[in-house]
C-alpha cells in the first residue's frame, strides 16, 4: 500500500485549499481494506470539478522554469492503480485504488469480433444473453462503500450482483411499501431517509431507517404480508433489489448475512428503546391523568350544590359548569349576606385547563372571604367588593391572568338587584309583564390586570316572578361542525320561553346547545346561574 498517507493527505489539502473557495465545507473519507487492496473515497459538496480532466504537468529544463504546485494529482495518479471520478446527488466523488490492480481484460477487439454472437449457446445447457467479460461502469456503484449491508464485503463478490439492480428515485412523502402487502423487494437506502409507521402511513409511531439500511427484508425473508408502512421521510435514492437475488445471491455472501444481523439488531435496540419510551410515557400519562381527575373533583367540590340557596323558599337557584377539559376556569356562587340579602356570582378565567383551575379557586375563595366580611351599606359593598377583589388579584397574579366577573346582591325586602359588572357577558332578565332585556351597563375592565381600578356599580327592579340569568361566552360561542356559533339570538330565543323553575331553564339551555354542537367538541367552559323570585 505504498503512498496512501501521502496520497491521503494531498487529496484532502486539495479539496480544503479548492472546493469551498475559503467558506467553512465538509469532507468525507471512505475506506474500505481487504487483504491486497485498499480503496479510498474522498467526498465533497463543493462544485463539480475532475481533477483527473488537468493536463499532466509540464517537466522543467531548468529552476527558473518549474512551476509552483500542480503536481499533488499527478503524484496521486502514480502510487495508485486505479482512479476515477464521479458527481453524484450534488458530490464529487474521487476514489483512488491501492495494491496488486485487477488482471487487465483482454483486447477489445478480442471481446468484439462478433458482436452479432450473443446471445449464444455454450455447450453446457443455459443461454448466455450478454458478453459476461465486459466490465460494469464502477463508477455508479461508489455507494457500495457507504452502505452497512455491504461494509467490509469485497467489490468482487458485490459488483455483477448490485449493476444489475435498478435504482429509484423517491420524493418526500411517497409511499414505498404498505402493511398488509406481499414485499418482493428489498430496498437498501443509497441517499436520503425512510420512515416505518406502525399504526398507519401518517402515524406518529414511526422508526427511522437512515442512509445505508435497508428495509422489506423480513418480508422476504419469511414471505409473510408486511406489518408496516415505509414512507419516503426525505428525498431519496434507493436500490431495489428483487426477492430471489436478495435471498439466493446476496444473503449466500456471509458478510452481508453478518451487516444484515447487525442493521437488525441495531434496529432492535432503537425499536425496544422506543417501546420503552412509549411504556414511561403512558405510564406518566396515566399518573396525570388521575391526577386531573382528583383536582376535577376537588374543583367541583368548590361549587355549591343544587339546588343553591335551598333554606330560602323566596329563591328558586340553580347552577350548571362543565368543563372542556379535566378542570376549567368558570365558575358561580350563591350565598346568603343576611336574612333578606343574598351575594350571586359567575366568572370566567381567561385561559383553560389546569393554570385557570388554580386562578379560579383564588378567586372564589377571595370573593367568599371579602363577602363575609362586607359591611352593611348595601350602596357601597359591591364596589367596595371588586375594587378590593381586583387589587388583590393583581398582585396574586404571577401568570398574568384575568378574570370576568358578574356579581350581584339580591336584596328580597327592597325588591332590587343591586350589581357590578367587571368584563363579563350581559345578563338576562325577565320580569313579570315585560320583554326580556340584556343588562349591559355599566361595564367594567376585567378583573386581575390593572390595579386601582375604581368599580361602578348599579340596581335594577326584581320583584316577586322575576327571573335572572347568568352565563359565561362557553355558552354563546359554542360550536357546531362548520364553526358556526350559538350565538346571543339564540340564548334569547330559549330564555324567552315559559320555564317552571330556574332547573328547567338551565336543563333546556344546555340541551340547545348540545343539540346546536351535534357532537362537536367543546372549545371552552360552559357555566349557567338562573335565580328566580318566587311569586
Amino acid at each position: 500500500m505504498e503512498g496512501l498517507d501521502l496520497c491521503s493527505v494531498e487529496l484532502v489539502a486539495n479539496v480544503a485549499d479548492y472546493a469551498y473557495d475559503g467558506e467553512p465545507g465538509e469532507i468525507q473519507l471512505h475506506f474500505c481494506v481487504s487483504d491486497r487492496r485498499a480503496e479510498l473515497t474522498v467526498e465533497d459538496t463543493g462544485p463539480e470539478f475532475n481533477p483527473l480532466n488537468q493536463e499532466r504537468p509540464r517537466i522543467a529544463h531548468s529552476l527558473e522554469d518549474a512551476q509552483i504546485g500542480g503536481f499533488g494529482i499527478h503524484l496521486v495518479r502514480e502510487f495508485a492503480q486505479e482512479c476515477h471520478y464521479e458527481r453524484m446527488g450534488g458530490i464529487n466523488q474521487l476514489t483512488v485504488v491501492f495494491g496488486e490492480p485487477r488482471p487487465k481484460a483482454r483486447q477489445v477487439d478480442r471481446r468484439q469480433r462478433n458482436a452479432s454472437a450473443f446471445p449464444t449457446a455454450p455447450s453446457s445447457a443455459g443461454v448466455v444473453v450478454e458478453n459476461q467479460r465486459a466490465s460494469h461502469d464502477r463508477r455508479a456503484l461508489g455507494f457500495i462503500s457507504r452502505t452497512e449491508l455491504f461494509r467490509n464485503v469485497p467489490y468482487d463478490e458485490l459488483e455483477r450482483i448490485v449493476a444489475n439492480c435498478k435504482i429509484v428515485a423517491y420524493r418526500t412523502g411517497d409511499l414505498i411499501l404498505a402493511a398488509g402487502l406481499h414485499s418482493q423487494r428489498v430496498w437498501v437506502v443509497i441517499e436520503g431517509s425512510l420512515r416505518v409507521h406502525f399504526d398507519g402511513p401518517d402515524s406518529e409511531d414511526s422508526l427511522d431507517i437512515p442512509c445505508g439500511e435497508c428495509v422489506g427484508e423480513i418480508s422476504v425473508a419469511d414471505g409473510k404480508l408486511s406489518t408496516a408502512w415505509v414512507v419516503a421521510a426525505s428525498a431519496c435514492s434507493l436500490l431495489e433489489i428483487d426477492a430471489e437475488t436478495f435471498v439466493e445471491r446476496l444473503l449466500s455472501i456471509p458478510k452481508v448475512g453478518r451487516n444484515l444481523v447487525m442493521i437488525l439488531a441495531e434496529r432492535m435496540r432503537r425499536s425496544n428503546q422506543r417501546i420503552s419510551d412509549r411504556v414511561r410515557m403512558e405510564t406518566e400519562l396515566k399518573a396525570l391523568q388521575r391526577e386531573l381527575d382528583f383536582a376535577r373533583r376537588i374543583q367541583a367540590s368548590m361549587l355549591p350544590l343544587n339546588p343553591l340557596l335551598a333554606g330560602e323558599p323566596r329563591l328558586d337557584c340553580h347552577g350548571f359548569m362543565r368543563a372542556a377539559r379535566q378542570v376549567g376556569g368558570d365558575f358561580y356562587d350563591a350565598l346568603p349576606l343576611d336574612k333578606d340579602r343574598y351575594l350571586i356570582a359567575i366568572g370566567d378565567v381567561c385561559n383553560k385547563g389546569m393554570p385557570a383551575a388554580l386562578f379560579m379557586a383564588q378567586t372564589l375563595a377571595m370573593l367568599r372571604s371579602m363577602a363575609m366580611q362586607g359591611t352593611r351599606d348595601e350602596l357601597g359593598l359591591l364596589a367596595k367588593l371588586a375594587t378590593r377583589g381586583n387589587d388583590q388579584l393583581c398582585q396574586m397574579n404571577s401568570e398574568q391572568l384575568f378574570v370576568s366577573i358578574f356579581l350581584a346582591v339580591i336584596d328580597l325586602e327592597k325588591g332590587e338587584l343591586r350589581y357590578v359588572n367587571a368584563g363579563h357577558n350581559p345578563p338576562l332578565l325577565w320580569r313579570p309583564g315585560e320583554s326580556p332585556l340584556l343588562i349591559d351597563s355599566p361595564r367594567n375592565p376585567v378583573a386581575g390586570m390593572v390595579p386601582g381600578i375604581q368599580y361602578r356599580s348599579a340596581n335594577v327592579l326584581f320583584p316577586n316572578g322575576s327571573l335572572l340569568l347568568l352565563y359565561t361566552d362557553g355558552v354563546t360561542e359554542a360550536e357546531e361542525a362548520s364553526l358556526g356559533q350559538f350565538g346571543e339570538d339564540s340564548l334569547m330565543a330559549s330564555f324567552s320561553q315559559a320555564h317552571a323553575s330556574a332547573d328547567s331553564l338551565v336543563s333546556e339551555l344546555v340541551k340547545s346547545v348540545d343539540a346546536f354542537a351535534a357532537g362537536h367538541p367543546q372549545a371552552d367552559d360552559i357555566t349557567l346561574l338562573a335565580v328566580r323570585r318566587c311569586q
